[in-house]
């Protein structure tokens, strides 16, 4: 009886300081999709601190049945969309030379979709060493001007194309100013004379120019076209609440706060102050000590003629550490004031860390229910190559949130979409080894009290 009681009390005694923690998902999906739900920072609270890459190894995606759902675990990415050139040769119907102009009639080519308008002219020549004015109308109606050069000769400079913001003609007419071009022939004329008595009396350069037909080779015009590429999501801002405390004797400011194993990147000061510069040690925790991780310099500008400002000390790669301490060199200075209170109103976040954004990316299916569940200890998922592939092949994936009811609490705010995540947590050391103690004496306590109640002393005779 009292083995089963014990076997009934050690799971909950090994658990009671980490147990599996779990999130809803929301969002909905009208057909089986990749969707991409973004990496909070109370998942990383929720994992065994300590443990080296612990939330790829303890996130499981379940449905609304329990089931384990294949994910990957990607960076997050950026969908940017550009309005590019597209350039479309015209077709060339006439070409005339009137007033001392050359005119060109050119129509957009037959056959492609129609644009919603024009960005640019282009004209293709082979000529070098030109100047040229350049007027295109459609109908009669004025649309741009420019000119287009070529200064080869003085510098390294070529323009050929120019604007033509104006919405969509079937025809334009481009008119250039000078059907031909001048340029000075390469071989020149030199006469020297002399008088009666052989000596130079003059000495007459004479240069050459050229006339050239301005020949064209082909007319074009740039039309818009949409151009989407991906790129590295910029680092989650997380205002994190910490220590602070003034070594008068060394002449430091000290910050140290928990930071979970958050990827890291960078870290910043929110000091107010308006005209400082200082450095800064920040050191990481392991081993139960304080390690140097990086150094660098802080300051803050604001003066006539001079307002710059650099708070942030970038790591150069990405960390994850469990805690960190940023020791502030004050010298003879005061110490610095630091920021108290978040856009939010809450008080409390001298540091902000600059965290790498992560998604989960899974196949989800309509009407499907999910939920993001950290399970402490648990061994790394091993799933099919088949459905990884294909996620990794998705780069828009459709996007699922977090819901804010958490099983157990939060100790995290998360701003708005666009806003700063808050961490309340300030304890600078990990509370596990000291829960751990607390259960091994509990455990030795009960294991104490079991053989005692089992084997009663004897009694003497």
């Amino acid at each position: 009886m009292h083995k089963s009681i014990l076997l009934a009390i050690l799971p909950f005694a090994v658990f009671a300081a980490k147990e599996p923690r779990s999130w809803p998902v929301t969002g909905v999906v009208t057909e089986e999709c990749a969707v991409a739900v973004s990496v909070k920072p109370m998942l990383y609270s929720a994992t065994t601190q300590g443990r080296e890459d612990a939330l790829r190894s303890e996130l499981r995606v379940r449905d609304s049945k329990g089931r384990d759902i294949p994910y990957a675990f990607c960076a997050a990415k950026t969908r940017v969309v550009d309005e590019v050139k597209d350039w479309r040769e015209l077709k060339v119907t006439r070409v005339t030379e009137t007033d001392g102009r050359l005119v060109v009639d050119a129509e957009f080519p037959a056959g492609s979709s129609n644009p919603e308008r024009f960005l640019a002219l282009k004209v293709a020549t082979p000529l070098t060493d030109f100047e040229q004015s350049v007027e295109v109308s459609s109908e009669g109606v004025p649309l741009a001007s420019g000119v287009l050069c070529d200064y080869r000769k003085f510098a390294d400079l070529r323009v050929t194309e120019m604007p033509l913001e104006a919405s969509y003609r079937r025809t334009l007419t481009v008119t250039f100013a000078k059907p031909t071009s001048e340029a000075a022939a390469a071989a020149f004329e030199r006469t020297i004379r002399e008088n009666g008595e052989g000596k130079l009396e003059a000495k007459s350069v004479r240069e050459s120019v050229v006339n050239r037909p301005f020949r064209i080779d082909s007319l074009s015009v740039a039309v818009p076209r949409t151009r989407v590429r991906f790129e590295a999501a910029p680092p989650m801002e997380v205002l994190t609440a910490c220590t602070v405390e003034t070594d008068a004797k060394a002449k430091k400011t000290v910050l140290e706060t928990s930071v979970f194993g958050l990827p890291m990147t960078a870290i910043a000061v929110n000091a107010t102050d308006r005209n400082f510069s200082r450095k800064v040690a920040v050191f990481r925790r392991m081993d139960a000590r304080w390690h140097p991780l990086t150094t660098g310099r802080i300051s803050a500008v604001n003066l006539p003629g001079e307002r710059k400002s650099n708070l942030e000390i970038a790591f150069g790669r990405e960390v994850r550490e469990m805690a960190l301490r940023i020791e502030i060199e004050n010298d003879d200075n005061p110490p610095l004031i630091l920021a108290t209170t978040s856009d939010a109103g809450v008080e409390g976040f001298p540091m902000t860390l600059k965290v790498t954004q992560y998604d989960v990316v899974f196949v989800a299916t309509p009407g499907e229910k999910y939920s993001l569940v950290v399970e402490p200890g648990a061994d790394r998922p091993r799933y099919d190559e088949a459905i990884l592939g294909y996620i990794d092949r998705v780069q828009d994936p459709a996007r699922f949130e977090i819901g804010l009811n958490t099983v157990g609490g939060d100790p995290f705010i998360i701003g708005g979409e666009n806003g700063p995540t808050a961490i309340w947590l300030t304890t600078p050391f990990d509370v596990i080894p000291f829960i751990s103690v607390i259960v091994f004496v509990v455990l030795g306590l009960i294991c104490i009290w079991l053989i005692k109640t089992t084997n009663p002393p004897k009694q003497e005779s």
